[in-house]
């Protein structure tokens, strides 16, 4: 047999699908034992030995006086070759040749072998997908389809980026690396599929646990997090450590720490928000670095009333009114905003604008509408 070929292959193989050498020798094993037991009724002992540059396959064959063509016997003759003190009614192992394995026997091997792969990618891209599901993974962007589904490859197992859970703005460029959250792991067509997500506000804190410290071990506690991707993300924290102020710590000064994150979310802005139990207080935080002139709050209907100076009015709500609705999402108050001009005029008549919060939440993705020739020849399972 070309031995050093089947090394060289295997080895190709175990790169390529990120499978180690040694479970493809396995896999290997299993495929000729199963290739006799087909063809014979009788499953025979397997050993293959790796040397740097050749490998060696060896099959348990019964020491007979005549074999009379049985590929899984052997004349005590020829085994006596290979071991002087054997014996008729022994066992030996003996190198297989292209004699011993015919094409029949070759055909039944490549075809177990190429299940047993193709069966242990679906467990290991599970694997892969499950342990990280609701958490990022760092990918790579492979391709694009007309419908605007991104086809991301990770380690051992490849998602799907939906229209509906990408961010506005950003370029899913073939080879660019991002992080992704894992939202869901779906199996279609025989292909196993994580359903990721770029939008979700869970992307945010998952990012934020990665960077701190203080944060993952529990010192800084993120309690909510208000998101309208590609524009702006509200995180409300608390410290458990009087003496750690979580803004410092997030910030970093002139930025640094928390520039990487910006810069993983295409240069979205990131507002930390210290929680308080008074309402005013956190209300005030929550909308950012504007001055309010006055604030009133309706408990019966959880309303607050806010006065700000004119020239400071479009900063207060952003926009298309985004950062008043994220404050209101992350206090769950409703916020009526008003310029101060309004006190001077206390016009009946003058528009009355609340704003409520609406945190953004994953939609229902439909994978079938999907062009399957996205997923070509990167589909592990496929």
């Amino acid at each position: 047999m070309q031995t050093t070929a089947l090394l060289s292959a295997i080895r190709q193989l175990a790169y390529e699908k990120g499978i180690p050498q040694e479970k493809l020798i396995e896999i290997l094993k299993e495929a000729i034992s199963n290739s006799y037991k087909k063809k014979y009724k009788t499953t025979p002992e397997v050993q293959i030995l790796i040397s740097k540059d050749n490998i060696k396959i060896l099959i348990q064959k019964e020491v007979v006086k005549e074999p009379e063509n049985n590929p899984l016997k052997i004349s005590l003759k020829k085994a006596l070759k290979i071991n002087k003190q054997i014996k008729e009614g022994e066992k030996i192992f003996v190198e297989i040749d292209e004699d011993d394995f015919g094409r029949t026997e070759a055909l039944i091997a490549k075809q177990l072998l190429i299940q047993k792969i193709r069966e242990l990618e679906t467990k290991l891209s599970l694997e892969e997908l499950q342990s990280n599901l609701k958490n990022i993974l760092q990918g790579t962007i492979r391709k694009r389809d007309e419908k605007g589904f991104v086809l991301v490859e990770f380690e051992k197992s490849i998602g799907i980026l939906p229209p509906n859970l990408q961010t506005k703005g950003e370029g899913y460029f073939t080879g660019k690396k991002m992080k992704f959250l894992i939202v869901n792991v779906s199996i279609e067509k025989g292909t196993v599929l994580g359903i990721l997500s770029r939008k979700s506000p869970l992307l945010v804190k998952r990012l934020l646990e990665k960077e701190y410290n203080e944060i993952a071990d529990g010192n800084i506690e993120i309690l909510d997090i208000a998101r309208q991707a590609g524009y702006k993300t509200k995180v409300l924290v608390k410290s458990k450590i009087p003496s750690l102020d979580p803004i410092s710590t997030i910030l970093g000064p002139k930025n640094y720490r928390i520039q990487p994150i910006i810069n993983e979310l295409n240069g979205e802005r990131i507002d930390i928000i210290v929680y308080s139990d008074d309402p005013k207080t956190l209300i005030i935080r929550s909308l950012g670095n504007v001055r309010i002139l006055n604030i009133e709050l309706d408990n019966a209907n959880k309303i607050a009333k806010i006065i700000v100076p004119d020239e400071q009015l479009s900063q207060t709500i952003g926009k298309e009114g985004a950062n008043a609705k994220l404050a209101a999402s992350i206090t769950k108050w409703k916020i009526d905003i008003k310029p101060e001009s309004y006190l001077r005029k206390r016009s009946q008549e003058e528009q009355k604008i609340v704003f409520e919060g609406s945190v953004e939440e994953e939609e229902n993705v439909n994978i079938k509408e999907m062009d399957w020739k996205l997923i070509g020849n990167l589909g592990k399972n496929n």
